[in-house]
């Protein structure tokens, strides 16, 4: 009986909030957890070591955290295998298993001014000079720790910023 008092608009409307509700989740989600851990691990302005492997929730080989500005075919060349995905001028994080981007996501804080919190890779290893700049990192599953530092200057904005950056050399790849 319930179901010949709902007409057509009403299902087709219950459907369009679901799939909102599930993209938003999506998006949300989209910050791989890295936010949410180091808020509840992690102390502001002290740098942090995260295990990648205990909070991706899919399985992956190696994830490649590449600056901004590359070619398709420069990240193909980076990550091994074909990467179908827009490429823009932001940040990318990208999942392969078995030679296949399972995840790709991009990083704009510029965007995203509404929101509070950002990650914002770093290219720079942490203890050498700014002139060791490299294009991207790779974390695999068996060196999977990233380094994290949470910044915030509330005299400047209110953001805050989760810096990511490779937490030892062999991490580090594409030095130019």
């Amino acid at each position: 009986m319930f179901f010949h008092s709902v007409n057509k608009s009403n299902i087709i409307i219950f459907s369009l909030m679901l799939g909102i509700v599930i993209l938003f989740l999506v998006f949300k989600n989209s910050q791989l957890g890295i936010i949410d851990y180091a808020d509840k691990h992690c102390q502001k302005n002290t740098i942090c070591l995260i295990d990648m492997n205990k909070i991706i929730p899919f399985d992956w080989d190696k994830m490649y955290i590449i600056d901004k500005g590359m070619a398709p075919e420069d990240i193909e060349q980076i990550i091994g295998a074909k990467f179908n995905y827009e490429t823009s001028l932001f940040y990318k994080i990208i999942f392969v298993r078995d030679q296949e981007v399972v995840y790709s996501d991009e990083y704009h804080p510029v965007d995203d001014s509404y929101m509070k919190k950002f990650i914002k890779p770093n290219f720079h290893y942490p203890y050498e000079r700014e002139e060791n700049y490299f294009s991207h990192y790779a974390i695999s599953k068996d060196n999977s720790i990233l380094s994290v530092k949470i910044e915030n200057e509330p005299l400047m904005s209110d953001k805050i910023y989760y810096s990511i950056f490779p937490s030892n050399m062999q991490q580090t790849s594409g030095r130019e």
